[in-house]
């Protein structure tokens, strides 16, 4: 544990700097000025006669020292008024120590989250298929918080490792054999509790994992709730969740009692260690009643940091797994980071409408070949589509001329230039993609429009949205200001499909991708977007993986694709 406690410092370090070394030195000057408060207590009770004992010890003689340099009188009244003084001093050190502390812990909590999303969207589109949506939230939603709170833990456990040394050292100038009893009682205490350390270790791995599971499980059917519904599954649902439901809470509970058993273990033996001293100090160990008090109240002071220190590394062990986690995921996300050429090392992209071809091009996933030494040529400003029996390679067809996946052999030629010499973001932003399922946020139909061109007027959106016949948007009673619910759940399919059509115009796009996007339309609207797109022919190159006749009937030129290759290239005749 000590390891991975010293990788989280390093990583915050990273995020924080200067910062957290500044942080480390107003705990330990936290820490100094709460046990010289306490032994102030020492020269205070001798001032005031409530202790007898000579004045010669080394506290006494510093504090009175102190004063006397000042050329305040060493009386009851002077020593109160120092202690006062450190109480002030001590809380204000304080307060800087926790608002630095809260601070640096939120702030690295956010740094993972922008870190790891961040990650995700600069990495292949091939990191997002090979991973559960739920294990991609949880990653970089859930484990940063807890990770938050491992440094909360942290930060806990330096504290009371700086106060308890402050406290014990002080304590050992007053009386050090009372200190190295009650030094053996606290190491007995630690000793005995090894082990409920280790347990919280092992349940801490298993709450990330378990945490990541809830997270899938319960996005994949609230995602599918119509499904759900439809086919009367809700108590196969509920009994899906409920399982990982309740795992977490035995983990949950396991933890929380264990943390309490360290609680109970150190604080009942504290209180008999503090009578036992009280008792026999005096008679058995030779040492004053006031040195007696002074010690016992550090220790009274100290004991409660020991057991928050014990309960520190039980929780901190359940929280720490989060960091291998979201390290594991960060990495995961770099190895498949995206190619990005800078502006001097890229091949140039032409304007206007975009010419694609692909030679010999193979694919394969997961030993399986998707596509099988492809080659098509697309000229700019043609309008094809791409037909074919399902599972025939054309989606792959289309993720491999927009640089969604890898190929395993093969060129392709963007505007003439190899598409992996190019920087491929400014290639995709001369795109416009709409699929068979469209992608709206739950946002107002103008935000969703704005999306590609945050700065789009309010003439281009009305003009889009005729071109798309889109125009119902405007006969809604909030208009463009309308919330269109999660994933557009709030329209009709045809309408979804509609403005995201409109969206994909907006981008002024060089390319216009149609992946089934037809299909939601009933004959009336198909026929006015396909009327919309025929119209588009020349101004930009279209490709469109469709089966209805009316798309097919527009295009210039069908695309047979069968078994992953291009089988036959056939030119539409008007009639």
């Amino acid at each position: 544990m000590l390891a991975s406690m010293m990788r989280l410092f390093r990583d915050v370090y990273r995020v924080s700097g200067r910062r957290l070394p500044l942080l480390v030195f107003l705990t330990f000057l936290n820490a100094l000025l709460d046990g010289a408060m306490v032994a102030s207590l020492l020269p205070l009770l001798k001032a005031v006669g409530g202790a007898p004992g000579s004045s010669d010890d080394r506290v006494t003689l510093a504090i009175n020292g102190a004063l006397s340099l000042v050329g305040l009188p060493v009386t009851a009244i002077s020593i109160a008024g120092f202690s006062i003084g450190l109480v002030v001093l001590g809380v204000i050190v304080f307060l800087a120590q926790a608002y630095l502390g809260a601070k640096l812990q939120t702030e690295y909590v956010a740094s993972w989250q922008m870190r790891l999303f961040s990650g995700y969207f600069s990495s292949e589109f091939g990191f997002f298929r090979e991973r559960r949506a739920g294990d991609l939230i949880s990653a970089g939603i859930t484990e940063p918080v807890r990770l938050g709170g491992a440094f909360y833990q942290a930060n806990l456990i330096l504290s009371s490792v700086l106060f308890i040394g402050v406290q014990i050292a002080v304590a050992l100038v007053i009386a050090p054999v009372v200190v190295g009893l009650l030094f053996g009682a606290g190491t007995f205490l630690f000793i005995v509790s090894v082990g409920l350390v280790r347990r919280g270790l092992m349940v801490g791995e298993e709450m990330t994992s378990a945490n990541a599971d809830f997270q899938s499980d319960a996005g994949e059917l609230i995602a599918g709730a119509k499904f759900v519904k439809a086919t009367a599954t809700e108590e196969r649902a509920v009994a899906r969740l409920s399982r990982t439901i309740l795992r977490l809470r035995d983990l949950t509970f396991s933890n929380a009692f264990d943390v309490q058993v360290v609680r109970a273990l150190f604080e009942y033996a504290s209180g008999f260690v503090v009578i036992l001293l009280l008792v026999a100090g005096p008679t058995l160990l030779a040492v004053d009643v006031g040195t007696v008090v002074v010690v016992v109240a550090m220790f009274i002071r100290l004991f409660p940091k020991v057991t928050g220190l014990r309960q520190c590394q039980q929780s901190i062990s359940l929280v720490l797994p989060a960091f291998d986690a979201v390290m594991a995921m960060a990495m995961a996300a770099e190895v498949k980071a995206e190619r990005s050429l800078a502006a001097d090392g890229a091949g140039t992209l032409s304007l206007g409408p975009a010419s694609i071809e692909l030679d010999q091009v193979s694919v394969e996933i997961g030993g399986r070949i998707i596509l099988d030494n492809a080659s098509l040529s697309i000229a700019a400003g043609e309008f094809v589509t791409l037909t074919g029996p399902t599972g025939s390679g054309k989606t792959t067809l289309l993720d491999c001329m927009l640089g969604l996946r890898r190929i395993e052999s093969g060129t392709v030629l963007i505007d003439g230039e190899r598409l992996d010499s190019l920087a491929v973001a400014d290639w995709r932003r001369g795109v416009g993609y709409l699929g068979q399922d469209p992608m709206l946020f739950h946002a107002s139909i103008e935000d969703n429009l704005k999306w590609i061109r945050p700065g789009t007027t309010d003439e281009a959106i009305e003009r889009a949205l005729r071109l798309a016949s889109a125009d119902f948007v405007y006969r809604l009673p909030e208009g463009l200001k309308t919330t269109v619910g999660d994933a557009g759940s709030r329209l009709s399919g045809g309408e979804r499909q509609r403005i995201a059509l409109a969206r994909a115009l907006l981008g002024q796009p060089r390319l216009l991708v149609l992946d089934e996007a037809t299909s939601a339309l009933d004959a009336a609207t198909e026929a006015s977007v396909v009327e919309t797109i025929a119209k588009l022919k020349g101004t930009l190159t279209i490709v469109s993986i469709t089966h209805r006749p009316a798309l097919v009937a527009v295009a210039d030129r069908t695309i047979e694709v069968n078994n992953g290759r291009v089988v036959s290239q056939t030119p539409v005749f008007a009639a």
